[in-house]
């Protein structure tokens, strides 16, 4: 077998739970679905949008009734605590099965959708949104009616030439279907050709690209659809990589009984709009065995042309698989990638079972190193996935927004079949809240608080509240600034214990509770005010911080000619919590 070069590839790995930056913290694991007994779960996929990250949807294949239906779980608090539920079409819609979820966001609008497949002669594609002022998922709209729909994923992003307007794309085995109200309504699907699972990721512009797995004959490869009229039109698929080995829809190069398609994952840069693929190939082959191993390639052209792939995993001395994997870009054009591992164990292909461990990885550097972290304490055995080792799923999920990153997967015991579990990863020392949403005279900038005159005399963007140093008490090194503001204003910092929401001035008061306000200060000529390091211990209530405790911090700022004409604003929020 003809091997790609990997020499050009350098890996920087962690230690077990010893992240290589400082500032790279991965939670422990969370339960996401409540479900008591031994019901399976699989398939997940899961949203945050940079407008509020503390707001998180995941979905997945959920068996509780003995039957599959989609599962959802939301949680408020960025990943500590999860509510589950089914989602179902309206009655006339439902079928005897319904699963294969999809998730997506909107950073414009902080609003969420989560989907699925309804299996019968009636059924089709449900899509349900979530709005940030919105308690609850809204009833699901039925996004295509149809009795031969199968697995599809979901995105959205910017109009083409209209950047404050979303389009809503569904990608599925039918063809792309699309949404301009939000998901209200939705076109007839343009075919996609002959392929398995279709993803959808929408570019910084509104690109729009669509990674599918290519199974006509000698020609299976990994391939990719673009469009950059919202999907109007559809141009001629571009070749991402030729598969060497080849492979079904089977395990037939892992350990275990369960079936592991060769799906791919893709991602775009949301500042570059540089794309990124990875996806699972056989690398060699020891005494029978297969040692199958993710690959990434880069497009740094929209797709045009793709970069030699490169393995970007660790492996063990003997032949050990990785398969499964999900990659994001964050904004700070971090890549994230979620995947399964069978490294910890040796086994051959030929086993029963397969020893399995999910894994969580990311790159600063577009890929050329990474850092890695097991996220699964113990392996877990694929024999009790619920159906006798057969069915792990064909996918995970992992989503990134304000500095925090959700990795959700399953794993299984002989006590509870499969169960979903999410890290909540944090990429520094706080997350970003409270953008500029329904600001008070129309104002808002999603991507930072609500709009004012500041730095850039542009009422349409607001100010930005960063910190950087440690969320580390003791060594109290945080920094923490309040940008875009004009020169010479005068503002201060606030904290508190609680989130809230309210109009406050031209901007929101996102910080409640028992609040208290650090010295005010002029800022610079470049319209920052900045306080740090010695954040805690240069406030007088510095003893209610400690260890474990959650604490928010708001920007306020004079404003004398702002867009609504009160006189004071406020910046974006960020929580922290102390370790």
């Amino acid at each position: 077998m003809q091997l790609r070069n990997l020499s050009i590839l350098v890996l920087a790995w962690s230690v077990f739970g010893v992240p290589a930056l400082a500032q790279t913290v991965v939670g422990p694991a969370v339960r996401v679905e409540d479900v008591a007994g031994f019901k399976a779960a699989n398939e997940t996929s899961v949203a945050v949008s940079e407008a509020n990250p503390l707001v998180v949807v995941s979905s997945w294949n959920d068996y509780r009734e003995g039957t599959v239906r989609t599962g959802i779980g939301l949680s408020t608090d960025g990943g500590a605590n999860w509510t589950d539920s089914l989602l179902r079409p309206d009655v006339p819609f439902q079928g005897p099965t319904e699963g294969d979820p999809m998730t997506a966001y909107c950073n414009r609008t902080g609003t969420l959708w989560v989907g699925g497949i309804s299996f019968s002669g009636n059924g089709g594609i449900f899509v349900a949104r979530k709005d940030p002022s919105d308690v609850a998922f809204q009833a699901p709209v039925m996004a295509r009616i149809s009795g031969a729909v199968d697995k599809g994923w979901m995105a959205a992003g910017p109009t083409p030439g209209m950047p404050n307007q979303t389009h809503l794309y569904v990608a599925y085995n039918e063809g792309l279907i699309s949404s301009a109200d939000m998901g209200a309504t939705w076109t007839p699907p343009a075919s996609l050709g002959t392929g398995l699972g279709f993803i959808p990721k929408v570019g910084p512009a509104g690109e729009l690209y669509i990674g599918y797995w290519d199974t006509t004959g000698a020609a299976d490869a990994h391939r990719i659809i673009r469009s950059f009229d919202g999907g109007a039109t559809l141009l001629p698929p571009v070749l991402v990589a030729q598969r060497m080995d080849v492979w079904g829809a089977d395990g037939s190069r892992f350990p275990g009984d369960f079936r592991a398609a060769p799906l791919q994952g893709l991602a775009v840069d949301p500042n570059s709009g540089d794309v990124y693929v990875v996806f699972p190939d056989t690398t060699s082959v020891m005494a029978g065995n297969s040692n199958v191993d993710i690959y990434m390639t880069r497009s740094v052209d929209q797709g045009a042309s793709w970069s030699v792939p490169v393995v970007i995993n660790e492996d063990a001395t003997r032949p050990a698989d990785q398969f499964f994997p999900w990659i994001e870009v964050d904004r700070n054009g971090r890549v994230h990638m979620l995947f399964y591992n069978t490294r910890h164990t040796p086994q051959d292909d030929s086993a029963f079972q397969g020893i399995v461990d999910a894994y969580y990885s990311y790159s600063d550097d577009q890929g050329a190193t990474w850092t890695e972290s097991r996220l699964t304490a113990s392996s877990f055995s694929s024999i009790n996935d619920g159906f006798g080792g057969a069915f792990i799923g064909d996918y995970l999920g992992l989503a990134t927004a304000g500095g925090r990153t959700f990795p959700v997967y399953c794993a299984s015991s002989a006590a509870t079949s499969t169960d979903l579990f999410v890290h909540t990863i944090e990429d520094g020392p706080a997350t970003r809240y409270c953008m500029g949403l329904a600001c008070p005279c129309g104002n808002d900038d999603p991507e930072a608080g609500c709009g004012n005159s500041g730095f850039d005399s542009d009422m349409a963007t607001g100010a930005t509240l960063t910190a950087s140093g440690s969320n580390v008490l003791a060594a109290d090194d945080m920094v923490i600034v309040v940008g875009g503001v004009k020169a010479g204003a005068s503002g201060l910092l606030f904290a508190g214990p609680n989130r809230i929401a309210p109009t406050f001035g031209d901007g929101l008061r996102c910080v409640g509770g028992a609040t208290f306000r650090y010295p005010v200060r002029g800022s610079n000529a470049s319209g920052d005010i900045t306080y740090g390091p010695n954040t805690v211990t240069s406030i007088p209530r510095a003893s209610v911080m400690t260890v474990g405790s959650t604490w928010n911090f708001q920007g306020w700022f004079r404003d004398n000619v702002g867009p609504c004409t009160t006189g004071f604003n406020t910046s974006n929020a960020i929580s922290v919590t102390w370790r």
